[in-house]
């Protein structure tokens, strides 16, 4: 198995992995990008409108191979 880092932030701030973790292919990279992305979201939300988060995956070879991101706002229709 290869060892890939989830570097994750905000519009603000980006918070490097410097441990990483095992995976075993990329779907597995992917399903662990998105868990990452869940846990900062419930963690992060300073205000809905406009919050940008993102988790970013890099390889062993601190290659950039993946970005998963969420950008939340809110939209009057009134």
């Amino acid at each position: 198995m290869a060892r890939f880092y989830f570097d994750s932030g905000d519009r603000d701030l980006t918070f490097e992995d410097e441990i990483g973790v095992e995976c075993a292919g990329l779907a597995e990279v992917r399903r662990a990008g998105f868990e990452g992305l869940i846990d900062l979201t419930r963690e992060s939300l300073k205000s809905v409108d406009g919050q940008q988060l993102f988790v970013e995956v890099r390889d062993e070879n601190g290659d950039k191979i993946m970005r998963l991101s969420l950008l939340l706002r809110v939209k009057l229709l009134k």
